[in-house]
């Protein structure tokens, strides 16, 4: 990411985070306990307070595999899980929109059975997918005729 964009904001999928929270209190607490601190902990991760993410898989890691990954993985992404900041300033911080663009362009007619593509025409064909789904299609169609020929 740094090396192809540089000024990429890089930020974790929430939804994936919430998930690891879920796995560690599956595995390491029980009843009420575990709801009690699951919501206090899912909160902070919405607020983008890390360093109680954080706090709450040490307490844990020791007596399960499922906190001691989810602390490796929430430390090592600790300034990607500002949730807070990135809201505020209009970021989406779940995946799934990209998700279903991927799915809706990409795999939807690039993945046809006996499908073979160029690179060239595989993006070209997603562009043009892409128009036509947005309903920009008749837009960027009637602009064609406007382009100068290459010669």
């Amino acid at each position: 990411m740094e090396r192809n964009y540089p000024h990429a904001v890089q930020i974790v999928d929430w939804h994936h985070a919430e998930e690891r929270l879920e796995k560690v209190a599956r595995e390491a607490l029980t009843g009420e306990h575990a709801r009690s601190r699951l919501k206090d902990t899912r909160d902070a991760l919405w607020e983008g307070d890390t360093r109680f993410v954080v706090a709450a898989c040490e307490k844990l890691a020791d007596h399960s595999p499922a906190a001691q990954e989810a602390l490796t993985y929430f430390r090592n992404n600790v300034q990607r899980m500002r949730s807070d900041e990135y809201r505020a300033q209009g970021y989406m911080i779940g995946s799934g929109t990209v998700e279903s663009a991927c799915k809706q362009i990409v795999t939807r007619r690039l993945k046809c059975s006996g499908a073979q593509w160029t690179l060239q025409g595989a993006i070209q064909t997603a562009k043009a997918r892409a128009a036509r789904l947005s309903g920009e299609w008749n837009l960027l169609s009637s602009l064609r005729d406007r382009l100068p020929l290459a010669v």
